[in-house]
């Protein structure tokens, strides 16, 4: 019995080779998404990161705010100065920073004070996305707040 040739799929010398059309449309369908993708991952990732700072700079904030002889200067300093080397560390204005209670320098040793830290997204994180729904984050605020006893 005479087995059949198998088709290899190497192209035979002299004929075209006509599975270049196939992917090429296949690298046209699947490119976008996957470079929307990966503008997604980053938008995101920077987003992240800039929470993460928004809450390290509250943290040095508060922990200035509990000091003794704590002055509202210093502890704008102190955020300041936690942000440094941040692309919106010049961004952060006077009401990016809020200290709780309003007495807070009048506090005894054990109560809280609170340092709250905010600014627009849009100065914060990219927005490249911006056009598809859900990724638009214009009008949201990246807020990290910390809470202490003073000391």
């Amino acid at each position: 019995m005479k087995r059949k040739p198998t088709r290899t799929s190497r192209p035979t010398p002299g004929k075209p080779n006509t599975r270049g059309g196939v992917l090429s449309l296949e690298l046209v369908v699947v490119l976008p998404i996957l470079l929307l993708v990966l503008l997604a991952v980053i938008q995101f990732s920077t987003y992240l990161l800039a929470t993460q700072a928004i809450q390290a700079a509250a943290l040095v904030g508060a922990r200035e705010a509990t000091l003794p002889g704590a002055t509202e200067e210093r502890v704008h300093a102190a955020v300041h100065r936690a942000l440094k080397g941040w692309r919106f560390e010049d961004r952060l204005g006077d009401d990016g920073v809020a200290i709780t209670p309003e007495n807070w320098q009048d506090l005894r040793s054990g109560e809280s004070v609170g340092v709250l830290v905010r600014i627009d997204a849009n100065q914060a994180a990219m927005n490249s996305l911006r056009h598809l729904p859900g990724f638009d984050w214009t009008d949201e605020l990246i807020c990290g707040q910390y809470i202490m006893r003073k000391e």
